[in-house]
């Protein structure tokens, strides 16, 4: 079967198979498995574990074998004449919900050729077509040398503690393909800094604030609770918004925010409710007390999305502008604390980054309770295999999806000899809501098509990995 042939075979087989693949990508999504550490006595957590129980049940009833590594990934296996390896890597777990849903986050619909819930794009409508790829070269009588591992992680939206206890209790495969980017592929990932500021806020009339529920989103709404405050003046000021909501009850007054949540990798898609609120109330002088100063701090601090107003502001050529988000934001005990997601710009200096981190936040009487740093990923785009992978996409897509750079990140940071290879970024307009947004959806026709090329891709990497 020539890989023209083995292309069409294989998106044949998935159509013949769409409505198997939207069920079980259904059955995936509504599984709640936001990553929680240790939850239950599990990994990460017990809706993580359902999940990967779901996900085992799937393939064992596909025939395919199951390596369960105590639920910190879950292995589905193709075998091969030989023993070595080729991986493909995705994650099960997902970010919460958030609000500002029209359809039920773990209610999954099909809707116009879309299967909408949280996860569906990111990652759970890949890893299913991932396990429809194995099983269209099975039903093909496709024969590898290599076997195939489909490898899935249940930490890789915040912390990827999974794929570092794979590498501690597997050895790697030869060659991995992350099946969590856009097509064509990801050749470098912005490193990321994750930071959780901290300010005394103990007295004035700020009776209560918070937004996000996950680092690494754009909040799409924002609360602050007043007290001593006049709601008629707020909501005179707030009516030439058009995204600020005002109510009071028992002398206490709300102010809403709202704006479009979305990828924190992505800032400029998205309008963060948290600093729209925060704006307004310091721009107005709406709270007193420390909380007011506390609120000018992180209007200063974060005054565009990228990182100008904390020092860090860096452009290259390779991967583009540094960005920086203020995700989660509450007042607890008299503490207002700042989480915040920066994606910085590969060729930037990482060290000379986080002391100007932190030497902006120290004169502004800001602490920074902790930071983590992931450092940037490059492959070079001229290396045999991505030149293979980059040629078939071209073949069976077209010439306009090329390698590019993201401020995403994914596991292919933590994961040796691995490139994200699509499968989103088809050029299918969805009408419907984006990776860590509300009503968040994934193409079918899109999974279908990514089966032909990703068999293929497959296929030649078992011709010339040894």
């Amino acid at each position: 079967m020539t890989d023209r042939e083995l292309n069409r075979a294989v998106e044949a087989w998935g159509q013949a198979h769409r409505d198997e693949l939207a069920r079980d990508i259904i059955l995936l999504v509504n599984q709640k498995s936001v990553s929680q550490p240790g939850q239950g006595g599990y990994a990460f957590g017990e809706g993580c574990k359902a999940c990967a129980d779901k996900m085992a049940s799937l393939a064992e009833a596909y025939g395919f074998p199951v390596d369960n590594d105590d639920y910190y990934t879950l292995s589905i296996l193709r075998k091969g004449s030989e023993s070595k390896e080729l991986g493909i890597l995705g994650h099960l777990d997902v970010v919460p919900e958030g609000q500002g849903w029209t359809y039920e986050p773990y209610g999954a619909v099909e809707k116009d050729g879309f299967i909408i819930g949280r996860g569906s794009s990111d990652n759970k409508g890949a890893v299913t077509m991932a396990l429809y790829v194995l099983r269209a070269l099975d039903t093909l009588g496709i024969v590898m040398k290599h076997t195939v591992r489909l490898i899935c992680g249940f930490n890789e939206e915040s912390g990827m503690q999974d794929v570092e206890h794979y590498l501690k209790t597997h050895r790697p495969p030869e060659y991995t393909l992350v099946c969590d980017g856009g097509w064509a592929m990801c050749i470098g990932e912005k490193g990321i800094v994750n930071a959780e500021l901290s300010q005394t806020a103990s007295d004035g009339n700020l009776r209560d604030i918070r937004s996000g529920t996950a680092t690494n989103a754009v909040p799409g709404t924002a609360l602050a609770v007043l007290e001593h405050a006049d709601a008629d003046k707020i909501a005179e000021l707030a009516a030439p918004n058009g995204r600020i909501r005002v109510s009071s009850e028992n002398g206490l007054i709300s102010v809403m925010a709202l704006g479009k949540a979305g990828h924190a990798a992505f800032p400029q898609s998205s309008d963060n409710a948290l600093l729209k609120l925060v704006r307004f109330l310091a721009e107005n002088q709406l709270v007193t007390g420390e909380c007011a100063g506390a609120l000018r701090n992180i209007s200063d601090l974060f005054v565009d999305d990228y990182a100008t107003g904390l020092g860090a502001a860096y452009e290259d050529q390779l991967s583009g502008k540094t960005t920086c988000v203020a995700s989660v934001l509450a007042l607890e005990e008299g503490i207002l604390t700042l989480k915040m997601d920066m994606r910085f710009a590969i060729t930037q200096n990482t060290e000379e980054l986080i002391d100007r981190l932190r030497k902006t936040c120290r004169s502004k009487s800001v602490s920074i309770r902790s930071l983590t740093c992931s450092p940037p990923r490059y492959t070079d785009p001229d290396s045999p295999i991505a030149k293979m992978l980059l040629k078939t996409v071209h073949e069976f897509l077209g010439e306009e999806y090329k390698a590019y750079t993201m401020g995403g990140g994914t596991h292919a940071r933590r994961f040796p000899s691995a490139l994200p290879f699509g499968p989103g970024g088809l050029r299918i307009e969805n009408p419907f809501g984006s990776a860590h947004g509300p009503d968040e959806a994934v193409s079918l026709d899109a999974m279908i098509r990514a089966m032909g090329v990703y068999a293929v891709a497959l296929k030649r990497l078992d011709e010339m990995t040894e």
